[in-house]
């Protein structure tokens, strides 16, 4: 059962700030031409704390953080709340979306052992970075997203309250408009907790921010002797949102191959045709809308030398699923992000599980046009353009306790770094 709680978040100063200057997309979707944008921005934008350019950035973020803090640019909330955010944004699909969830302090779980579920593997050197923004700095500046189920939307009369009032943050950024609101008092927080004590947590984002803030409790309990389990580096801020939730969007994560020795088109495209049915298609619009149409089993793949665009999809995905390793749950298997990288990378082109883990040969777009100037410019070998995971098989494969490759789903839109900071330091 998650152990939710509230707590007075740590806010940008209207008096001192126009809010939409100061807000970034999380760390790891930030290119170097945004930051040296986000830097231009404001001298108080969030990526001086999350993603500094500075020789010592994590030196440099706690600096920046308390000046912020004595300066008054960063103000705590004087009552412990929850926070809902309601996030509007357009498809190109299905026109305009909102997705509403609430941010709360979340009680960490050991991975595996409590209800809070994984999805995707984690790297070592992203965690060894945020551990060592963790120990300099001593708060999130960004929320981990959760994703609970309530087909009967319980919570939805609470998030209905709170929202007669006028929002008290209101900022659109990258074309997404963020409100938030404070839920408090004890009725109403008390009510939300016990409902959510009932759930289970699929982690969406933020798995390396998850697992890291794992560490950094349990370097505090070393160093404190009267550790209780309640001190706020026993808690992570995360954003939960409804499995149900209408505005809930899941994107593709394209993969871009790169630097691999001998590989020949020549080569690969019959080796394919012995697990896939290949189908030339006259140009990336008619590929992407057949991909689409597809559904499973199902990649785009361009490659330079003819600007061909292939659409590949399996012959037999029950053969396919006996020959990979027994031990791995059918949830796991039936994904086609683990046929790509298990029967294509591995199996076809001699990528091992180390090297797709380190991106020595792959890259990733979340744009599938992107991935295809990529091979286009000759930048790039192949593009492997994806369909989205469906959520319920990412469900799936959570609650079976296992994994899935990195950069397995992209669920739209990110989550503001910014917007709200929680300390680790203070209730």
């Amino acid at each position: 059962m998650p152990d939710i709680r509230p707590f007075r978040g740590i806010l940008y100063n209207p008096a001192k700030v126009n809010l939409a200057d100061v807000v970034a997309p999380p760390y790891d979707v930030i290119s170097p031409e945004e930051q040296n944008r986000l830097y231009a921005a404001s001298r108080y934008n969030v990526i001086r704390l999350i993603l500094g350019r500075e020789a010592d950035r994590y030196a440099s973020a706690a600096q920046y953080y308390r000046q912020w803090r004595s300066g008054q640019v960063l103000i705590r909330d004087e009552v412990p709340s929850f926070y809902l955010l309601v996030q509007d944004f357009q498809t190109s699909d299905r026109g305009t979306m909102e997705r509403s969830g609430f941010i709360s302090r979340c009680k960490l779980e050991d991975v595996g052992k409590g209800s809070i579920h994984p999805h995707e593997k984690t790297l070592a050197k992203p965690k060894e970075d945020r551990f060592r923004l963790f120990q300099a700095t001593h708060a999130n500046f960004s929320q981990v997203f959760g994703l609970y189920a309530d087909p009967h939307d319980s919570l939805k009369s609470d998030f209905d309250m709170a929202r007669t009032a006028q929002p008290h943050l209101d900022v659109t950024f990258g074309g997404v408009r963020n409100r938030v609101w404070r839920i408090q008092g004890e009725t109403t927080v008390a009510a939300l907790r016990k409902r959510m004590a009932e759930k289970s947590v699929l982690l969406a984002d933020g798995h390396h921010r998850y697992e890291t803030a794992l560490i950094f409790r349990d370097a505090m309990q070393l160093n404190n002797p009267r550790h209780t389990g309640d001190e706020p580096y026993n808690f992570i801020m995360m954003y939960f949102t409804n499995l149900h939730d209408g505005g809930l969007v899941v994107l593709p994560t394209h993969r871009i191959l790169h630097s691999l020795p001998h590989f020949d088109v020549r080569e690969f495209l019959p080796r394919l045709k012995g697990d896939f049915h290949c189908e030339v298609q006259s140009d990336s619009g008619a590929l992407l809308a057949k991909l689409r149409g597809h559904g499973r089993f199902a990649f785009g793949i361009v490659v330079p030398s003819d600007r061909q665009y292939h659409l590949c999809w399996l012959k037999d995905p029950s053969a396919v699923s006996m020959s990979m390793n027994s031990s791995m749950p059918e949830a796991v298997k039936s994904l086609d992000v683990t046929i790509l990288h298990s029967l294509i990378f591995e199996k076809i082109l001699g990528i091992s599980k180390q090297a797709q883990e380190q991106k020595r040969n792959l890259d990733y777009a979340k744009d599938a046009h992107e991935a295809i100037a990529f091979v286009n410019s000759q930048k790039a070998q192949a593009a492997f353009l994806m369909n989205p995971t469906p959520i319920e098989q990412v469900r799936a494969v959570a609650e079976s306790g296992c994994t899935m490759p990195q950069k397995s789903t992209y669920f739209y839109p990110k989550l503001l770094s910014g917007l709200i900071i929680n300390s680790l330091d203070e209730d």
